[in-house]
């Protein structure tokens, strides 16, 4: 069977005790190792050296006449392109594995998720963003409670979930609703990430406590860049009268969204 043949592959001293997961990491290894490569090969062309077209007077000494060969520019051309096309390929490569971690770990989580009596699957494609994304992931803390919740930001929703029973702790909220405040009067070592969704006429404001101040930021920092895209797109495609996007689809707008209480009795919003 397969394991007794990677068994069998690993003992042969051929193969330096290595198993298959390591030579499957070669091909990835050299991705990220040509564009240093060829920046250095970059770096140790001469460039091409200028023509002297006149002499500046005659008591100067006489000039060093150089050639400059049109293959000095075209090497250096073909090389810096070299170093385009490797940097392009080893980031669309890195995108792709992104995008298959972040479908797999929605995967893991949809397992154990449920809205009402119906499983969540959060590997479904949104409805006018295209498939959904993870962009981040971690713990943040209820400001006032101090209660954990394991946050997961996606391209399209904000789900906040029961860190000990990773439960919904609430309806996902929609990203392109978000904002984020800030407060004059906060310092400069403030941990806490002020989110506010507006619907309509209706607002809600929900404050989060993160482990650290750098944590903080790079939280505000993402859900401001995901609400941005999240608004760009569903504005594209279903202009003003489309706002209020759930789980991949986009209701249409002129009701206010219906209040269920969710976890702990905070509400949550059905879109």
């Amino acid at each position: 069977d397969l394991a007794a043949t990677l068994q069998r592959l690993r003992e042969d001293p051929t193969t330096r005790n290595l198993d298959l997961s390591s030579y499957l990491l070669v091909p990835m290894q050299r991705l990220t190792r040509y564009p240093l490569l060829i920046k250095q090969i970059l770096q140790y062309t001469d460039p091409p050296t200028p023509l002297r077209d006149s002499i500046e007077s005659p008591s100067s000494p006489p000039p060093q006449l150089t050639l400059s060969f049109p293959s000095e520019h075209e090497e250096r051309g073909s090389i810096a392109n070299a170093l385009s096309c490797a940097e392009r390929i080893l980031e669309e490569v890195n995108e792709t594995i992104r995008e298959r971690d972040s479908r797999a770990r929605l995967g893991e989580v949809s397992k154990r998720l449920q809205a009402g009596k119906d499983p969540l699957d959060l590997t479904l494609p949104t409805h006018h963003l295209g498939p959904r994304r993870l962009i981040k992931e971690g713990v943040l803390a209820k400001a006032k409670s101090g209660r954990k919740l394991r946050v997961l930001l996606c391209s399209d929703i904000l789900l906040l979930l029961n860190e000990s029973a990773m439960s919904l702790y609430r309806v996902p909220l929609p990203v392109h609703e978000l904002e984020i405040h800030f407060s004059h009067g906060l310092s400069c070592d403030d941990n806490t990430v002020r989110i506010h969704r507006t619907y309509l006429r209706w607002r809600e404001a929900l404050v989060l406590r993160a482990p650290s101040v750098l944590e903080a930021r790079a939280w505000t920092e993402a859900i401001i860049q995901a609400a941005a895209k999240a608004k760009a797109g569903v504005m594209a495609a279903v202009g003003n009268h489309g706002f209020g996007i759930g789980m991949g689809h986009v209701a249409s707008g002129g009701s206010r969204p219906s209040m269920d209480l969710v976890g702990d009795g905070s509400p949550g919003v059905n879109t």
